[in-house]
Parts: C-alpha cells; structure tokens; sequence
C-alpha cells in the first residue's frame, strides 16, 4: 500500500502528502482554532477572538495550510541547492514531522554540504522576518474588524513559527540541518566518514536529551521527535558506511557468476522445492534470454486454487531489473532500493546474463570494510597504513 498521494510538482520534483499529514494537519487546526496564548509580543492562536467558533476553525484551518506551505519553500530551498550541485530529489513529502526532501545523495563537498543545509533555515528565517515586519507595520491600525484582527493574529503567527522552525533546525541533532552544518564543518579537518560518525553521536545525544526533557514535560509529540532523530541519525551514519565502503568498486568485484536460472514453464512447486534445496530467495528466469526474475515475494501472491497450476511466468517480474559488471556498486545498490528489489541480474554489453548481484552482497563487503577499517594498523610500520584490498577479476 503507498502511503503518500503525489498532488503535483514543482520544479520537476514529485511532492508528495503522507497519511500521517493529515494527522498533524488536524493538530494544528485544532490547536490553532481553540487555544490563546501570548508570547514575546505575539498572539499565538485564535480561541480569544470574540466571534463564532466556524470563524475560529476558518482561521485556524488557513494558518495550518500556511504554515505548511512555508515548510514546503523550506523544503524547496534545500532542493534549489542540491539542485544547483547536480543532486536529483527524487521527491518531497510533508509528514507528521514537516517536511522531507528526498536526494539521491548528500554532496560530500564540505562548503557544497554547508550551502544546501543553510538554505532551508535561512528561507525560513526570512518568511518569519517579513511576516514579522508586517505584523509590526500592521499593529498601530486600529481596527473593529474581526477580519483584521485574525489576519495580524494570522500574520504573527507565520512569523513565530517560522523564527522557530529555522531556530530548531539548526540544533546540532543531525540529521536536521544543523547537524548537517556540523557535520560540513567537521569535514573540513576530517574525513567525511569521521565527520558523519562525530555528528551522528551529537544528534543521538541530543535526541536523548531531548526525550528526557520530553518526558518530564510529557510531551508526547516532543517525545516522538527525539525518537525520530535518535534513528535518522544512526541511519544516515549506516548509509555513509555502506556508500563509503562501496566508493570505487563495481558490480563485478561483488557479483556471483555461478548462477542458477529457471524456465517461464517451470512449475512454482518445483520453484519452491529449488529455492529449498539451494537456499536461494529468487532466480532470473531464462528462455533464449533473460526474461525475468522470480522471487519467494512473488509466491505468495498465487491463489490457493491456482497454485497447483502456477508456472514461473504467471508470478515473474518481467522484464528483469539489471545491471553491467562495470556499473558502480553505489549505483546498483541505489538500484535495489528505487525498484524495491532484493537482486540484480548482471548482463554484458550484448544482454546476457553473466552474473546475479544481491542486497546480502552489498552488506557482507560492508561488514568486511568495516572490520578491516577498525584493524587497519595492526602489523602496519609507524606512520604507513596497509595497502588496499585488491578486487577479484573476472572474464566473461
């Protein structure tokens, strides 16, 4: 089941509305439409107005649209940056937690990292900035007009949360954007691996220390924050593990080339019956060619009825997701996660199949970096590190 309704794009990028949106969305209506409160000079909320409650949630319902649609621009100015350094952004999504702009990569470029992570607060920063100078202007007017008086209520609040919401993104807590300045920073005398694992151990820090202050304030919705940024940090320190033990390897240093194929007639039983005896989760499926592959996943989508008559090409996913032996393994593994599949068919300039490349492959090198990474000055002379692994070779 998708759990996000694309409902246009802008500058070419999907943007997208999560489920958990609308619970957030009706949070903020309510909150908006019901509370009161004043703080530094600004009227946060519209349930003081001395007018009917349908006014009250047509306010508060527009000043929640409003405040999303400024998440939105921040989300979009980190975009027009990564843009500008040649990221693609697969998409943007507005979530329970604001915003998300989903990039093929993260620029590794330290002042390049800096620009594109500043550039969300500072859009933020300048909505808040003018929404307050026009409040300011807009205060002196006296006026009876119930209209008037929640648009400046309106007004100050665009201004209070926006102040606030580039304030709170720049909190060391990576990933968010001030983690992500830290780490920027961090690169400049480290390497950007070191410099990920020294932000992410900042973020995991902050977020518990944000939960701890969450719970003595039982705050739920704080609390659920600092859970959010606890595990983003540690995956976006797993994921530049994995792009940096991959970093000049190809597909075919990775590759398994003893493969085992199927026929389209092959019954699922005896799909089944191999996939039990070989231990293999799924098999490319050939007939005079790659054709496909099939997968224990597919299986499960026969009918009880129709299963003793299944064959390989009633469940297979046709055409096969492939790649070279020359293709990145950064690439292919970003390959894997847009397809959502588990296994790649390798195939040679002329489209035959040589080779199958799986997700446990990228981890076992990674698993194998890491620890090599650790050990790598035992037994190496002072001031001299080992030299480099050397890759297998393989003929076709």
């Amino acid at each position: 089941m998708n759990s996000s309704l694309t409902i246009g794009r802008i500058m070419g990028i999907p943007i997208k509305l999560h489920l958990t949106f609308l619970i957030i969305l009706a949070v903020f209506l309510i909150a908006f439409s019901m509370n009161h409160s004043e703080i530094l000079g600004f009227t946060l909320g519209f349930g003081a107005l001395d007018t009917d409650w349908g006014t009250k949630y047509a306010f508060g319902a527009t000043a929640a649209i409003i405040f999303f649609i400024t998440i939105l621009i921040h989300e979009l100015a980190h975009s027009y940056m990564a843009i500008r350094y040649g990221v693609r952004i697969r998409s943007i999504t507005l979530m329970i937690f604001g915003g998300v702009a989903t990039m093929e990569e993260i620029p590794k470029k330290p002042g390049q990292e800096l620009k594109m992570a500043s550039a969300g607060p500072l859009s933020s920063l300048a909505i808040g900035l003018g929404a307050y100078g026009l409040m300011l202007l807009l205060t002196p007017i006296e006026s009876s007009s119930i209209l008037f008086e929640g648009m400046l209520i309106l007004i100050g609040l665009m201004a209070f949360y926006n102040i606030f919401l580039a304030a709170f993104n720049l909190l060391p807590a990576f990933p968010m954007d001030g983690g992500r300045i830290l780490r920027s920073a961090l690169a400049t005398r480290m390497s950007h691996l070191e410099a990920t694992k020294k932000a992410a151990a900042v973020g995991r820090f902050s977020a518990i220390a944000m939960g701890m202050f969450a719970i003595w304030q039982f705050n739920i919705f704080l609390i659920m924050i600092a859970v959010f940024i606890y595990f983003a940090a540690r995956d976006e320190e797993q994921a530049t593990l994995i792009n940096d033990s991959l970093e000049g390897v190809n597909v075919v240093s990775l590759m398994s080339t003893d493969v085992k194929v199927v026929h389209p007639d092959t019954s699922v039983q005896q799909l089944l019956d191999l996939m039990y005896y070989t231990r293999h989760k799924g098999f490319p499926v050939v007939d005079r060619g790659l054709v496909g592959m099939v997968t224990l996943e597919d299986t499960k989508r026969i009918s009880m009825e129709m299963f003793r008559f299944a064959r390989v090409r009633d469940v297979m996913t046709s055409p096969a997701t492939t790649v070279m032996p020359s293709t990145a393994a950064v690439d292919a593994l970003k390959l894997i996660g847009d397809k959502r599949v588990s296994r790649l068919a390798v195939v040679n300039e002329s489209g035959s199949l040589v080779g199958i490349i799986t997700r446990k492959d990228f981890l076992r090198v990674v698993d194998i970096a890491a620890v090599r990474k650790r050990r790598a000055n035992w037994g190496a002379p002072p001031g001299q590190v080992p030299p480099p692994p050397i890759p297998p070779t393989a003929s076709f």
